[in-house]
């Protein structure tokens, strides 16, 4: 199996990206992150769909991060982690959106939508936030006290 989180936009603080590879250093599976190219206007959304549906396997089981998704705890989100690894037997793919969130077509390819919080949040900083939990759930079914 094989994690992927798609993202809109490039991560451009370098502390952020050492905290999210501090993270995926530890995965127990091979964690890929795939960045595709922002649109600034909402006239773009087509193009963002376009890139990002090109980095999706057409077998992927796909999480999309959406203010209108399912909000959890991290033991849930571990529950799921397993059942998604047990049963679907898929490559995972999460995938943040742009600033102009997903289209139909992008909500209509996902799987599951999980929400974190009705705030929002810097993608970059939501990368780490969403790296950090798929990180913990592993820890969560393994039994580490890194989850308290």
């Amino acid at each position: 199996m094989k994690i992927t989180l798609v993202c809109v936009g490039k991560m451009k603080q370098t502390y952020l990206k050492e905290a999210m590879n501090d993270y995926i250093k530890q995965m127990p599976y091979p964690f890929e992150i795939v960045e595709v190219q922002d649109e600034k206007e909402i006239t773009g959304m087509g193009i963002e769909e376009k890139r990002i549906l090109s980095k999706i396997g057409s077998q992927d089981f796909v999480i999309g991060l959406a203010i209108k998704g399912e909000m959890i705890s991290s033991e849930q989100f571990a529950l799921k982690l397993d059942h998604w690894m047990t049963y679907e037997k898929k490559d995972l793919t999460f995938i943040i959106g742009g600033s102009y969130g997903f289209t139909q077509a992008i909500y209509d390819r996902c799987n599951y939508l999980l929400s974190f919080s009705k705030m929002t949040f810097p993608h970059q900083l939501m990368r780490v936030i969403l790296v950090e939990q798929i990180y913990r759930g592993f820890q969560i079914l393994k039994g580490h006290p890194y989850h308290k």
